[in-house]
């Protein structure tokens, strides 16, 4: 199974045809947009392709799971076609469980709280615009971040996130949008519901 991770897309036409330009994204079992996706917020500059009505057209010709984002309007779910996203999902993945948020529902500092009752292998998110992987080994969860596939934050690249599950094993690549490269990646497997680190 395949699946594509982006979030934080801030209305640029332009960085979603750069994902349509290195994927056949019907290929992919599930994509999922993981928040802050037409408005370009009142604390970011505008990106470049900003233009969320071409987005809106784009987005709409394919099957995309939301997850709804502190910049995410019920305008924009109107105009998206989309009666409601969630602010949160757990889904199952074979057989590791994901929790799905944008990423605004926790303080990156509070974290650790947020998952220490949450019986789940990984928390994916948005919102912090920063790409990462993040093993919290004494709750026994990974946290993935796919960054922002317009205005990214820190050292990451524009990037989404590919997860390709196998069996047991659970593989997450960072591609950077600008030349198609995996610039970080991570891989675990699961025994006996316990997630380790695959080398």
């Amino acid at each position: 199974m395949k699946f594509l991770f982006l979030s934080d897309t801030h209305g640029s036409v332009k960085a979603f045809e750069d994902v349509e330009k290195l994927f056949k994204l019907d290929e992919f079992d599930g994509i999922y947009h993981l928040g802050d996706v037409l408005y370009h917020g009142p604390r970011n500059p505008l990106p470049e392709g900003y233009d969320p009505k071409a987005l809106v057209e784009k987005l709409k010709k394919y099957d995309i799971n939301y997850i709804r984002g502190n910049c995410d309007a019920d305008v924009d779910l109107k105009v998206l076609g989309i009666p409601e996203i969630a602010r949160i999902s757990m889904e199952y993945f074979g057989d590791f469980l994901l929790l799905l948020v944008h990423g605004e529902v926790f303080e990156e500092n509070d974290v650790k709280e947020f998952l220490k009752d949450k019986n789940i292998h990984f928390l994916i998110h948005g919102h912090t615009h920063i790409a990462k992987i993040e093993e919290i080994e004494e709750l026994g969860k990974v946290i993935l971040n796919p960054g922002s596939t317009s205005l990214p934050k820190g050292e990451t690249p524009r990037s989404v996130l590919v997860i390709e599950i196998n069996n047991d094993e659970f593989n997450a690549k960072f591609i950077n949008l600008d030349d198609g490269q995996v610039y970080m990646e991570g891989k675990w497997t699961l025994k006996d519901s316990k997630l380790s680190r695959a080398f």
